[in-house]
């Protein structure tokens, strides 16, 4: 077969012969077509290469150690309605052997929570949570039970707690607190920190334990027997959530005295901290019985094929929604003794005004699964080693005009060739994964028209 293209001068004209440069864009219905590229190439063919997608719910998530304590709930009516609680230990190291002056007086107990600097909602609404006190000895889950070696996922790390564990807490709460979400400052201020304050009987409590230098406070085992940890149970319904800092978080015993060198009366205070990060998790409760996905339960591995949403299919952080991607008939493609793959970008757009009024994702990353679905590795940038990351692209503020991420699958689909079929099973879309654990951002892909806005795009000689 033989092409023939106008030159730059537009005067000659090249003869291609032998070889034949295609690009090829799949779409759900099989169709492949051209696209514009720097190549100077240009052809259309008819394929049966379609890329399946569903909206897919992995196991409960690892949600201990990460350093982020989220708390809120969010209204969502395509992916279901949110609600994120945070449990913590905090440590005795501050207060066992502690030296007081003798007259020194209890006057609060208060929980200081630093902003860890992301939020996800309206900042307009007002949040509200209560802090309780847990009943239950937070306990974590040996890793050689949370997960058989061959369902470990790529980012399981260690003994843990899911996003679905849960703790007995005092239904009476401890304190209560209402706020505007306010941005972190460059420098500390009152303003960067919400504040809890605690009921008094507690507090006093704590600080006659203290004062009398209790083995209950001075012991850390018997300390964790008297506290054992505490929650905080979002009690609004508005649609914000908010992530605090949990190496900062101080449960801060203010107590006053007379000041010796000049008789005045000073307050200070004995700051609490949490001494180990790993029994802090935050806790989800899902609710999609009036969602999009309704027919997808949000504890159970499963599956909702696109093909029963219009082609609209959808991902989130922390609720382990991720996009299905699977290739079906790719591996007859590849490996036909007359194609040799240059070049494979995929593509996903997402339509005007789905995002409204949750922003899209700054980037994405692919984890790849084998064949028993089990997310095992990350995507890597073709033929390197590094994770890939596809970026936004066309991002208008406030989530109008069509959001684009493009993915290079040369190494992948190269990778067909002479591969078993069963091991290329699919592709996971997501978060990135460091922000899988610790956020909620979610993406709506498809207009719900049946048409699949995720393409793949094969530039191959044929020969």
């Amino acid at each position: 077969m033989t092409i023939i293209k106008p030159g730059l001068l537009g005067t000659k004209l090249f003869i291609y012969s032998s070889l034949i440069f295609l690009l090829v864009s799949c779409t759900k219905d099989g169709t492949i077509s051209l696209s514009n590229t720097n190549d100077n190439i240009g052809a259309e063919i008819v394929d049966s290469i379609t890329v399946r997608t569903a909206t897919y719910q992995l196991d409960p998530l690892p949600s201990n150690g990460q350093g982020v304590l989220l708390v809120g709930h969010m209204n969502d009516e395509v992916m279901g309605n949110l609600t994120v609680s945070s449990y913590f230990r905090i440590g005795n190291s501050a207060i066992s052997n502690v030296t007081l002056p003798d007259d020194a007086a209890f006057d609060s107990l208060s929980l200081a929570l630093p902003y860890q600097g992301y939020y996800y909602g309206d900042t307009t609404l007002t949040q509200s949570f209560n802090l309780h006190r847990v009943t239950e000895e937070i306990e974590l889950i040996d890793e050689s039970n949370a997960w058989e070696e061959d369902e470990k996922p790529v980012f399981a790390s260690g003994s843990t707690l899911f996003t679905n564990s849960a703790f007995s807490y005092d239904a009476i709460p401890l304190g209560s607190v209402s706020f505007k979400h306010r941005p972190k400052t460059k420098t500390y201020s009152k303003s960067d920190t919400v504040f809890v304050k605690a009921n008094q009987s507690f507090g006093e409590d704590l600080w006659a334990k203290i004062k009398s230098g209790s083995s209950q406070v001075s012991n850390s085992e018997e300390f964790l027997e008297y506290i054992k940890g505490f929650v905080l149970v979002p009690t609004s319904k508005t649609s914000m959530l908010t992530a605090f800092a949990t190496d900062s978080i101080l449960m801060k015993v203010y107590y006053s005295y007379t000041r010796n060198t000049d008789g005045k009366k000073v307050q200070d205070s004995l700051n609490m901290k949490v001494d180990d990060g790993s029994y802090q998790f935050n806790s989800i409760k899902v609710d999609r019985s009036q969602s999009l996905i309704s027919a997808l339960k949000a504890d159970t591995e499963a599956e909702l094929p696109g093909t029963e949403t219009k082609q609209q299919v959808m991902l989130q952080g922390l609720t382990g929604l991720v996009t299905k991607i699977q290739f079906p008939y790719l591996y007859e493609f590849v490996n036909r003794n007359d194609v040799i793959i240059n070049k494979a970008e995929l593509t996903i757009e997402t339509p005007p005004n789905s995002h409204i009024p949750y922003t899209p994702p700054p980037s994405l990353n692919m984890m790849l699964a084998d064949e028993h679905g089990v997310p095992k590795s990350l995507l890597t940038s073709s033929y390197e080693t590094t994770t890939q990351v596809a970026y936004l692209a066309n991002d208008l503020s406030g989530g109008v005009g069509n959001s684009k991420y493009t993915f290079n699958l040369t190494e992948y689909v190269s990778n067909y060739r002479g591969a078993m079929e069963d091991k290329k099973s699919s592709l996971y879309l997501t978060i990135p994964v460091s922000d899988l654990l610790t956020k909620v951002d979610r993406l709506l892909i498809g207009k719900g028209d049946g048409n699949s806005p995720i393409k793949l795009r094969i530039l191959y000689t044929k020969y």
